[in-house]
């Protein structure tokens, strides 16, 4: 069935056990993602490494029973999983009929696909199956960014001043997944909560921006990330010297490790690194490339969410009163490049 804006919000909180199969689609690649993002994370689980399971499109294109056996499947530790499909087009068709043609009550799928026309098969077999649910993601219009932002802020507490809005939105080159991770860093920088909402201005978008340091900051994060713990040393000793805050510093590695996991999305839904480098968007700055390939092969999905997790704790450390801040990032960092030297 076709869904409204009010029902896909529900559902990325607690999706219908009755839905077999979702399909999001539309111009914004970004959207789609990370509204599919947010509707996974209801069934990520510390304790289940395999709570999500991800797919490529082109894999299905050439099994379509592959999915329905991913939907049917058991999972060892007892808990339905969820089955992503990233890259979806009118090739997916078979493998969405087999599932949702199928006996129901196994795992959930998530299809995620580009623009689909109105006379769209895949689109028609969906909206068409009481046990499906699909959403079409419209395209932001200039008038449209501020309400944008506002409600994606309001999920962090932190929502935008006079002119914030579109600075935001237009840093983040319109890509919705890293506006939510910025609104995200800027609730943290503000001590801010969904319960507790405070509006940041222009002054705090220059604040958590990386505009000192960029060649150190650079480095640092090949350091961290490629695991060169000496390397990273002589810039963590450089970036002290200039006086850039601990925060910003351990803001420019959270960056990377964002980007590694999108990443390994891809990679572990069967792309090879290099595809999933050339294909990332926003796209890779072209001398960034060998370096993300070589990390892609030393972290692995969950290294990444456990970086991830390190770096927003010393973040949220840093900001109480009386936290030693650079000996709290430093430790932090060196202990990740440490990490990373052991996967070489």
């Amino acid at each position: 069935m076709k869904a409204d804006r009010s029902r896909i919000g529900a559902a990325t909180t607690r999706l219908d056990p009755a839905v077999r199969l979702v399909l999001l689609h539309g111009y914004d690649d970004s959207a789609t993602r990370e509204l599919a993002d947010r509707m996974a994370r209801q069934f990520q689980d510390a304790g289940n490494p395999l709570a999500v399971e991800s797919f490529a499109a082109s894999v299905l294109a050439k099994d379509p029973n592959a999915l329905a056996a991913a939907a049917a499947a058991v999972s060892m530790f007892g808990d339905r999983t969820l089955v992503r499909v990233d890259g979806a087009e009118e090739d997916t068709l078979p493998a969405v009929t087999a599932v949702l043609d199928g006996p129901g009550g196994g795992n959930p799928v998530i299809v995620v696909a580009g623009a689909l026309k109105k006379t769209s098969k895949l689109l028609a077999r969906v909206e068409a199956d009481p046990h499906g649910l699909a959403y079409g993601i419209p395209e932001a219009r200039p008038g449209d960014v501020a309400g944008l932002v506002e409600e994606a802020g309001r999920d962090f507490g932190a929502l935008p001043g006079r002119g914030a809005a579109r600075a935001l939105f237009d840093a983040c080159g319109g890509d919705r997944a890293v506006l939510r991770r910025e609104l995200e860093k800027l609730a943290l920088y503000l001590d801010a909560t969904p319960d507790k909402p405070l509006t940041f201005e222009l002054t705090d978008l220059a604040a958590i921006g990386a505009d000192v340091g960029d060649a150190e900051l650079g480095a640092l994060v090949a350091g961290v990330a490629g695991g060169d713990a000496a390397a990273a040393d002589l810039q963590l000793n450089r970036l002290a010297a200039q006086n850039v805050a601990a925060i910003q510093i351990v803001r420019a590695v959270s960056r990377r490790f964002w980007t590694l996991l999108d990443l390994r999305a891809a990679v572990d839904g069967g792309a090879s690194p290099q595809s999933a480098v050339e294909g990332a968007r926003p796209p890779v700055f072209w001398k960034d490339k060998p370096a993300l390939m070589a990390e892609l092969a030393r972290w692995r999905t969950p290294m990444v969410r456990s970086a991830l997790a390190r770096l927003l704790g010393v973040e949220r450390a840093i900001k109480r009163s009386g936290s030693a801040g650079e000996v709290l990032a430093t430790q932090a960092l060196l202990g990740l490049a440490v990490q990373a030297a052991g996967r070489r």
